[in-house]
């Protein structure tokens, strides 16, 4: 799938920061599909989502986190019914603790 001004992702052998327990129903957008989906746990560079089928590594796509405008990931990998993401942009710090102090 083709987004203008396409980030650059740097690909990584494996995760790169600890995640975080992290339960929220976010929304997920490709193109012209959009769902609400679940993250599951969260870091600064990604996060591991649940409630969307038929996505690819590679694949890239929009979370609307909540608070946030929304930002771009790409598809990382991929199970059954879960994948992980990597963010184009890192979350700051102050802002995913203000994340994570929401979902409690």
């Amino acid at each position: 799938m083709e987004m203008p001004d396409q980030q650059q992702f740097t690909t990584t052998g494996g995760r790169r920061a600890d995640r975080a327990p992290f339960e929220a129903s976010v929304t997920f957008r490709a193109g012209t599909r959009k769902a609400a989906v679940r993250v599951r746990d969260i870091s600064p560079l990604g996060a591991r989502i649940s409630g969307v089928y038929l996505v690819h590594v590679d694949d890239r796509f929009f979370l609307t986190l909540p608070g946030l405008e929304s930002i771009e990931a790409r598809v990382a990998w991929v199970t059954d019914f879960e994948f992980g993401c990597e963010f184009a942009k890192p979350l700051s710090p102050v802002i995913l603790e203000a994340l994570m102090r929401r979902a409690h």
